[in-house]
């Protein structure tokens, strides 16, 4: 299920940062790969927020102050990497962040649909340290 959430956001949103933002293949992917990245720092560290935050985060429910805080941690880190290893201005930088984000939320809260269980398999165990190992760490290879 993992490799199928990847090849999923990849089919989906290679071709349209290319499209959309002017960015070549090497450019597109590396975007995909900072996206990955920023989620499993994040939600690795696990500063500040409990798997709560994070399973509404990867629902369709109304996003928490936790949950928000998440997106926006993930998203000021995205948008860093963008600039610094991806090479992007910082305007473009904003406009991947902006797209990517939802796509990456979307992907994964279908799977997940607000459920603890459907949560913590894909984070193949407990806790927040087990986030980045799991759903994230395999998710994002």
């Amino acid at each position: 299920m993992l490799d199928q959430l990847l090849s999923t956001l990849q089919q989906q949103a290679v071709p349209q940062l290319m499209s959309q933002f002017g960015l070549d293949q090497k450019q597109a992917g590396g975007s995909i790969s900072a996206a990955a990245d920023s989620v499993k720092e994040v939600i690795g560290g696990g500063d500040g927020f409990g798997i709560d935050d994070a399973l509404n985060l990867f629902s369709s429910a109304k996003n928490t102050s936790g949950a928000n805080a998440i997106l926006g941690n993930i998203g000021g880190l995205l948008q860093s990497k963008l600039t610094g290893q991806v090479g992007l201005d910082a305007s473009k930088a904003s406009g991947v962040t902006a797209m990517l984000l939802p796509m990456l939320t979307e992907l994964v809260s279908k799977h997940v649909g607000g459920d603890a269980k459907n949560l913590q398999g894909l984070l193949g165990g407990g806790g927040i340290a087990g986030m980045a190992k799991g759903l994230l760490g395999n998710l994002f290879k």
